[in-house]
């Protein structure tokens, strides 16, 4: 294959946010389909560029979806040499020895809301590593400072519509602080439908009632309702924008690392 090709399959996939793994033939001893190749393995099993076809190749395929699940690399030999005793179920007579690069995607943060607070969850999500989208209704004039601190920006027209029609991808993030109770609904709803890994909404407690009266009125159930984090953020004090996002963040943090606790680490360091 054309390496131009496989560059441009690799750079499609960074700018789009989509997990892959290259795997690139390092050796080849004996008789083997290829003395070198590489090959690009998606996130979602498709394959571009070739190590050689065959047994061993679907074997490498699997071993780069494996190291895309847990973003490390590995070496992996496959032996050809015999088809009662290799891994491969070839007889070409010779192994080849693989590396597997991930390339795990940024985890997306979603911000509905571009105010003072979304700005500064987009700031602190950006220190953090994660990729971000910010979704909002006004003219940039009025919020070009969360825009400019955004990988990305969608204007909506109606926050529930265009949510809804958004390709937002599983296991995404998202932070609802709009301008407007309304729009916090519209997104929440809209949120809901979404396979996101976290949901968290601002809010008092007198209009998270309201709202989830609403949301149960309109065929929502309470175990999608349990999966919300609102009031959102861990309470760990401070009133400010940047204090109130470093809450949120903290929070969306444990709930990426499986829900982890929120101790000291002194506490476990006797264990």
């Amino acid at each position: 294959m054309d390496p131009a090709a496989l560059l441009r399959g690799q750079l499609d996939a960074l700018n789009g946010g989509i997990s892959h793994a290259m795997v690139t033939i390092v050796e080849a001893d004996g008789s083997t389909p290829r003395k070198n190749g590489k090959m690009l393995v998606f996130e979602n099993g498709d394959t571009l560029g070739t190590i050689g076809g065959g047994s061993a190749e679907c074997l490498a395929a699997k071993d780069a979806m494996e190291c895309i699940r847990t973003g490390e690399n590995a070496f992996k030999i496959y032996d050809l040499s015999s088809a009662a005793t290799n891994n491969t179920g070839m007889t070409c007579g010779g192994h080849i020895k693989v590396l597997i690069e991930s390339f795990p995607s940024k985890p997306l943060l979603v911000m509905c809301g571009a105010g003072h607070v979304g700005c500064a969850v987009l700031k602190v999500a950006g220190f953090m590593g994660y990729s971000t989208l910010l979704i909002d209704d006004r003219a940039d004039e009025i919020i070009d400072k969360s825009i400019a601190v955004a990988d990305r920006f969608v204007r909506v027209k109606d926050f529930e519509k265009d949510i809804t029609e958004m390709d937002i991808p599983a296991g995404a993030f998202i932070v609802i602080a709009t301008h407007g109770h309304i729009n916090d609904r519209a997104s929440l709803y809209a949120a809901l439908a979404k396979k996101a890994a976290y949901i968290g909404m601002i809010g008092s407690r007198k209009k998270i009632a309201g709202l989830f009266e609403y949301m149960r009125n309109r065929g929502v159930t309470d175990e999608q309702l349990d999966t919300v984090f609102t009031p959102i953020g861990l309470d760990i004090g401070g009133e400010t924008p940047e204090e109130i996002a470093v809450a949120i963040m903290a929070e969306v943090q444990s709930s990426r690392y499986h829900g982890r606790s929120c101790r000291h680490l002194r506490e476990l360091r006797d264990q």
